[in-house]
C-alpha cells in the first residue's frame, strides 16, 4: 500500500494530462545570495567536472568554512544523500556533477579549495529548494521544501538508493532470456541466475550454490526491498547506510536439493514475494511480465525510485489536510482525513486504449443509485458488439433506448441485432438497479474528461492483480464505506438520503457542505510504511514523459 504521498502536477494547476513546469521569477529565486558567481550550466557539463568560483569569493568562502565546518567529512555526508536522489532523478547534469565529486572527496581529507566547493553545492542544494518553493502553490501554508531532506521518509528513500547504486557498482546484471514461461517443477540453466538475482534483492536468505557466479566481493548481503538492509562494506556506501551487526543474517552457501536446475519451491516462494512487491499476480510463474523485473538492474530500480519519490514530495505539499488520491498504476485509492489514512481501497482504472487521466478537481456532490448515461464510444466500442450476439442484451441489462428526440425506442430482439450492425442512431441509458455498471454510488467531480468514482456491479473484478479495465472512470471497492463518510459528512440532506437507500431504483442527486479534493496520480515506485520498495507496471508508458529538469540559471548566485 502506497504511503500518503505525492504526484507532479501541481494539484492547484486544474485538470491536465500531463505535469508542466512553470519559469520561475530569476530575482524571487536569487534574492539575498550575491556572494558567488558559479560558472554557467547551460551546455552539459562532464559528469566530473568541477565548478569554478572566482578566487576572491573563494577566498571568502575559505575562511566562513574554516570557523563553520569543523568536520568536512560530516559535511560531505550531510549532502551526498540528497544530491544522490537528485542526480538519479535527473534534475539536472550539476548534480550528477556534484555527485560525482563528493563519491572521491571520501576517499580523501578536503583541502581549502575543497571546502569552497562543498560550500558551492550546498547553496545549489538551497537554490532547488528555495526553487520548489517558489513553483508550490499551497492551499494553506506549506513548509519549504528544503525541509525535504530532514523527512524520516526521504531520509529512508535516500538509504535504499545507497544501497541500490552499491549493489549496481559491485555486480553485474545482464539481461536474462527465456523463451517460454518457467513454471514451477521445470527445469531451466537460468535458474541459478534468477535465484542469485533473488538473493541479491533481498528476497533468497541464502545464496544457492548453484549461483553462476559468486556474490559480489563488496556486498556481504543483499540490498533488500522487504524492509530488512543489507550491509555494505566500508569502501562501498556511507556508515549511515548499515544496520546493526545483530540484525542480519549472515550470509550462507546452501545446495539446492538433487538438481541445480530445477525450479524448486523454496524458489517459487521466493518468485511469490518477488511478484507481490512489483504488483504482479503471486502464481510463481516466471512469465514476461516477471521477467522484466528481474531484469530492471540495481541502478534502474535507483533511478525510478528517486524520480517516483520527488514526484511524490513535490505533489504532497501544497495539498490541504483532506482529500482523495488514486495511484492510478497501482490500482489503489487512499483517503487522508486530517492528515491520516482512514481509508485503503482497490480500485478499477482505465486500459491502456482508455486510460484514467491525470487530474486534480473536487466531489461536488454524490448520487445514490445512479443512471449511467452511456457515452458514444462506449456504445460503440463495447455495448453494439454485444447487442451483435444477443439481441436480448439490453432488456437484461436494463438499458432504455432514446432517439436524439428523446423520444424512447422499442424493438425486437432481431431488430436490435441488425440496427447494431449497420447504423445506430441512438442514446442509452442505464436504470439504476443490481445490473447498473457505476452500482449504488457515483461521486461527481468537474473534469474536461467525463471521469468520476463509482461503484461497479461487477465486484469480482476486484480479485485481478491487473485491474486496468475500465473505459477510464474509476471503479471503487469499498465504495459503501466511501459513501457511508460523505453521507455521515457532507451530505446536505440526510434525511432524504435514510429515506432512499432502502430503494435501489429510485436515482437522486445530493448536494454537499463542502467540496472534497480529489487527485489522480501515477507512482510507479514508492517506499510503504513497513520500509518497503513497492513497484507497479508503467500501464500507460508514461515514466519517459516525465521530468524533473530544472532551468541551469537556477543555480546562478548573483
Amino acid at each position: 500500500m502506497m504511503p500518503v504521498s505525492r504526484l507532479t502536477p501541481n494539484p492547484n494547476k486544474g485538470n491536465r494530462s500531463l505535469s508542466s513546469v512553470k519559469r520561475w521569477p530569476f530575482s524571487a529565486l536569487l534574492m539575498g545570495l550575491s556572494l558567488v558567481l558559479i560558472e554557467s550550466y547551460a551546455a552539459e557539463p562532464p559528469v566530473t567536472a568541477p565548478l569554478s568560483v572566482e578566487p576572491q569569493t573563494g577566498e571568502l568562502l575559505a575562511d566562513a568554512l574554516s570557523s563553520e565546518v569543523a568536520d568536512p567529512d560530516t559535511a560531505v555526508e550531510q549532502i551526498l544523500g540528497q544530491t544522490l536522489l537528485l542526480s538519479l532523478a535527473d534534475v539536472s547534469p550539476v548534480f550528477s556533477a556534484n555527485y560525482q565529486q563528493l563519491i572521491q572527496w571520501r576517499q580523501r581529507a578536503l583541502d581549502n579549495e575543497d571546502q569552497v566547493k562543498l560550500q558551492q553545492m550546498q547553496l545549489q542544494l538551497d537554490n532547488y529548494w528555495q526553487y520548489l518553493d517558489a513553483q508550490a502553490e499551497c492551499m494553506t501554508p506549506c513548509s519549504s521544501a528544503a525541509l525535504l531532506p530532514k523527512d524520516a521518509h526521504f531520509r529512508a528513500v535516500v538509504l535504499k538508493l545507497k544501497q541500490l547504486i552499491a549493489l549496481a557498482e559491485s555486480s553485474t546484471w545482464d539481461t536474462l532470456i527465456l523463451e517460454d514461461k518457467l513454471s514451477p517443477g521445470q527445469e531451466s540453466p537460468l535458474i541459478a541466475p534468477i535465484a542469485q538475482r533473488l538473493f541479491l534483492l533481498g528476497f533468497l536468505p541464502e545464496m544457492p550454490s548453484a549461483a553462476s557466479e559468486p556474490v559480489p566481493d563488496k556486498v556481504s548481503m543483499p540490498v533488500s526491498e522487504l524492509g530488512a538492509e543489507p550491509v555494505i562494506k566500508p569502501d562501498t556506501i556511507s556508515p549511515d547506510a548499515t544496520t546493526p551487526a545483530g540484525s542480519v543474517a549472515q550470509s550462507k552457501q546452501v545446495a539446492t536439493v538433487n538438481n541445480p536446475l530445477r525450479y524448486d519451491d523454496e524458489l517459487v516462494s521466493a518468485i511469490k514475494a518477488f511478484q507481490t512487491q512489483h504488483g504482479l499476480q503471486a502464481d510463481g510463474v516466471i512469465g514476461k511480465q516477471t521477467l522484466y523485473w528481474l531484469n530492471q538492474s540495481p541502478y534502474a530500480r535507483a533511478q525510478l525510485l528517486a524520480k517516483n519519490t520527488l514526484r511524490q514530495q513535490i505533489f504532497t505539499r501544497p495539498l490541504p489536510a483532506s482529500y482523495l488520491v488514486i495511484n492510478i498504476p497501482a490500482f489503489e485509492l487512499q483517503f487522508v482525513e486530517a492528515g491520516k489514512v482512514i481509508l485503503n481501497s482497490k480500485v478499477i482504472v482505465g486500459k491502456a486504449s482508455r486510460p484514467t487521466p491525470l487530474l486534480s478537481s473536487h466531489i461536488s456532490s454524490v448520487v445514490l443509485n445512479p443512471q449511467w448515461r452511456v457515452p458514444r464510444t462506449i456504445v460503440r466500442r463495447d455495448i453494439l458488439p454485444h447487442i451483435r450476439q444477443d439481441g436480448h442484451y439490453l432488456q437484461d441489462r436494463g438499458f432504455d433506448v432514446y432517439d436524439y428526440d428523446g423520444t424512447r425506442v422499442e424493438h425486437s430482439p432481431q431488430e436490435w441485432q441488425e440496427l447494431a450492425s449497420s447504423h445506430f442512431p441512438y442514446r442509452l441509458v442505464q436504470r439504476p438497479g443490481a445490473k447498473n455498471a457505476l452500482g449504488r454510488y457515483k461521486f461527481h467531480f468537474d473534469n474536461s474528461f467525463s471521469v468520476y468514482l463509482h461503484g461497479t456491479s461487477e465486484p469480482s473484478l476486484f480479485k485481478k492483480t491487473d485491474r486496468a479495465l475500465s473505459s477510464g472512470c474509476i471503479r471503487v471497492e469499498k465504495v459503501e464505506e466511501l459513501a457511508h463518510w460523505f453521507q455521515t459528512h457532507l451530505v446536505k440532506d440526510t434525511r432524504l438520503w435514510d429515506k432512499l437507500a432502502p430503494n435501489t431504483t429510485q436515482s437522486q442527486w445530493f448536494a454537499l457542505s463542502d467540496t472534497m479534493p480529489v487527485y489522480t496520480v501515477y507512482w510507479t515506485a514508492w517506499l510503504d510504511d513497513a520500509g518497503q520498495i513497492q513497484y507497479s507496471n508503467d500501464i500507460y508508458h508514461l515514466e519517459a514523459e516525465f521530468t524533473q529538469a530544472v532551468p541551469a540559471a537556477i543555480f546562478y548566485i548573483l
